[in-house]
């Protein structure tokens, strides 16, 4: 099985104790996007549209959440963004042409971009 490893260049910025605006600088859609993370009392939840087609799966985090995650431990409480990298991995049909989404046993790693 062959697969495409695609990174992702995320600015995150805390904007309270409960929310997060992640600046997605070279999102899926080809331009910089900003979605909005932030917790409803039981979960992480995001804007994107990516979020919003799993939204129902109790467990799952798109792109956005998985580098909050990581920045977060980098801001502390600081109102300043940091520059963070989530690598995904897609699975290619026949080597040829990327699946609409993920692959659950995929590999994330988000790195922090110094």
């Amino acid at each position: 099985m062959q697969y495409e490893e695609k990174r992702f260049t995320m600015v995150v910025y805390r904007i309270n104790e409960a929310e997060f605006s992640v600046l997605s600088l070279n999102s899926t859609f080809g331009k910089p996007k900003q979605y909005v993370v932030k917790w409803i009392g039981y979960k992480w939840i995001c804007s994107c549209p990516d979020y919003a087609k799993h939204s129902e799966e109790m467990e799952y985090a798109c792109k956005h959440i998985e580098a909050m995650f990581k920045a977060v431990r980098k801001i502390g409480w600081s109102r300043d963004g940091i520059e963070v990298e989530v690598v995904r991995k897609y699975r290619l049909f026949n080597g040829n042409g990327r699946n609409a989404e993920a692959v659950k046993e995929e590999t994330t790693s988000v790195e922090v971009v110094a």
